[in-house]
């Protein structure tokens, strides 16, 4: 089974079962009969994908988009919308609510599928677009808002802490106020790095700029961006920049 999480919210039970029916061959499926309880597992599980009604008990569609966007924890996700209205001014405020498609009823579970691709295909060119760029250019990685606010964040927290050998995700997830699954989740949906590795090339990129800036010495610039142990550094400064501390330094063939 495809490792891609769908959550379907639609109150109508029929509609929710047909659209499970047809789609649980190549995804997860996840099923919500409101847009409360959908927002519960959508925060719970961060799925690659949601398919919402409009008219629901509880919180409609529109109310349930808002909230998504706007929550840092689940504004990555894409959003297909159902809904039985037809008018320019009802689907102009599904999109605004923050809908990427907007489908009205009755309407064709191929065209549905065909949404379906596309919005993960775009969710993982920009995944591994956000991945290269962030090794690059952090600071330049452009994405939506509240994503971004997210990134920046982040950021900060992981720069303030470079100094501290003992600052991994346990320590970024409580800084952040996300739990650790759901940071794991977050972090992956956007850029297809794991987050230990993001980590370290901080570290690393730091300690490039303070060798040939700072004029520390190598033990020194190891220490100063969170390794203990000189050799590791070394091992792993190589692996990253293709030279070890000394040659990036002198620009020498001398190895350590």
């Amino acid at each position: 089974m495809n490792t891609c999480k769908i959550l379907i919210i639609e109150d109508n039970d029929e509609v929710r079962d047909l659209i499970k029916v047809c789609l649980e061959a190549d995804y997860t499926i996840l099923e919500a009969a409101n847009g409360k309880e959908g927002w519960e597992i959508a925060v719970e599980e961060l799925p690659d994908l949601i398919i919402t009604d409009v008219m629901m008990p509880e919180m409609d569609g529109n109310e349930f988009c808002r909230n998504l966007k706007n929550d840092e924890r689940t504004s990555h996700i894409p959003v297909i919308m159902l809904t039985a209205k037809v008018s320019v001014e009802q689907q102009v405020e599904g999109l605004e609510s923050g809908a990427d498609v907007y489908l009205t009823k009755p309407f064709s579970i191929q065209v549905l599928q065909s949404y379906i691709k596309n919005l993960l295909k775009i969710r993982e060119t920009h995944r591994l677009l956000y991945s290269q760029k962030i090794f690059l250019e952090p600071s330049g990685v452009e994405i939506g808002t509240v994503d971004k606010k997210f990134m920046e964040r982040l950021m900060s927290i992981a720069e303030a802490n470079l100094s501290n050998p003992d600052f991994h995700i346990n320590e970024l997830s409580r800084e952040i106020g996300m739990s650790k699954p759901v940071l794991y989740k977050k972090f992956n949906a956007l850029a297809k790095i794991p987050i230990g590795e993001f980590i370290k090339s901080l570290r690393l990129k730091k300690a490039a700029l303070l060798l040939t800036h700072d004029k520390m010495n190598i033990a020194e610039v190891a220490w100063e961006v969170g390794f203990s142990d000189r050799k590791y550094f070394s091992k792993e400064f190589k692996k990253f920049f293709g030279k070890s501390p000394s040659e990036y330094v002198t620009g020498s063939e001398f190895s350590e």
